[in-house]
């Protein structure tokens, strides 16, 4: 299935901005983050999968268009599942989660940030690290990222 125009202007800039030598390829250890920075919610079994399809340790433009290409982002779903998950966390049920307390979650659990990642992230997203946010505004921001 063939990328829209749109989309892949958008691959290719993302993915140039991984390219770093310039030379058409990025690494293949780098598949999932480049994949991410395109909106896809990935998980490392996912990732892992896509990987058993590069032969090497790179990746030219042309392959990573074909495996970006097999999920697109789709915000409805992205942002019902991003919902769920701060959902989880919201044991006052108000639609608000304790800064503290995701730090705490995303830096300890599962795919682990950096407690600089999570700064950053909070930063480029115009969220007070401390505090409490409301998730939803925070799954919009995510979403239309």
């Amino acid at each position: 299935m063939a990328a829209p125009p749109s989309a892949e202007v958008e691959m290719k800039e993302c993915f140039d901005l991984f390219d770093r030598d310039a030379d058409g390829k990025i690494e293949a250890k780098q598949l999932g983050e480049v994949l991410r920075s395109l909106g896809q919610i990935l998980i490392e079994k996912d990732v892992a999968e896509l990987r058993k399809e590069v032969v090497g340790d790179l990746v030219a433009f042309d392959k990573f268009k074909e495996l970006a290409s097999r999920k697109p982002r789709q915000p409805e779903k992205q942002s019902k599942a991003l919902m769920q998950a701060f959902e989880v966390f919201d044991k006052s049920g108000i639609g608000q989660v304790d800064m503290s307390e995701l730090e705490h979650v995303v830096t300890s659990m599962g795919e682990k940030l950096s407690a600089q990642e999570f700064q950053d992230i909070c930063k480029a997203a115009g969220l007070a690290p401390s505090g409490s946010v409301e998730y939803r505004q925070v799954v919009d921001k995510v979403i239309k990222a």
